[in-house]
């Protein structure tokens, strides 16, 4: 998909709030009721604007883990930055080299990793019509680092180590693995040797 197509195709989900404040507020700042509703109704309107999304897989966020963000989050989170990905959307893409310049998108770039490093890669944006939109979250894989990732969060978040998933992600680089058996064959070896330590 072109860049401008992207961007158009965000702007016209994009999914304006009717509490009456902007989405930079926190939490504590609304009532949960009214916000839960809201986010139920925005759902709806990404559902019934499926066929904008024909080309792209996406995944919106359910009512459980809505939910479970706002406890995590709730009183001091800002509305729309706890909010920032109930519409998301993966774009499996050749290389990194992202050229989307526009005043409402903000980059993530998590290429070489996380601030706290787990072996995930990717690079997102989140696209912000303004404060008074919800975000919308738009991953970019390489075919390659979309296959770990999701090889990650099958097997591997569970442990909460980031060092396993750095040396995982050491033998995929270095083609020791190359499929999910091999993967899981590395994990239990993985697993095994952090538990000697």
């Amino acid at each position: 998909m072109y860049n401008k197509e992207l961007v158009r195709a965000l702007d016209a989900i994009s999914y304006e709030t009717k509490l009456g404040k902007n989405l930079k507020n926190t939490l504590r700042k609304v009532d949960k009721e009214d916000l839960i509703s809201e986010l139920k109704e925005y759902r709806l309107f990404i559902k019934k604007r499926r066929k904008l999304l024909m080309e792209m897989t996406y995944r919106i966020k359910s009512l459980q883990s809505i939910n479970i963000k706002y406890s995590r989050y709730y009183p001091s989170k800002e509305i729309g930055a706890c909010f920032n990905d109930i519409l998301g959307i993966r774009v499996i893409i050749e290389n990194y080299n992202i050229d989307l310049d526009h005043h409402n998108i903000k980059h993530v770039d998590m290429v070489n990793g996380k601030k706290n490093d787990d072996g995930y890669r990717d690079y997102h944006i989140y696209y912000k019509k303004s404060n008074y939109h919800y975000p919308i979250e738009v991953q970019f894989f390489t075919r390659r680092d979309y296959e770990f990732n999701m090889w990650l969060y099958k097997y591997v978040y569970k442990y909460k180590d980031n060092k396993i998933g750095i040396k995982l992600k050491e033998l995929y680089d270095e083609n020791i693995i190359n499929n999910e058996d091999e993967f899981k064959e590395a994990l239990k070896i993985v697993l095994y040797i952090s538990e000697g330590i």
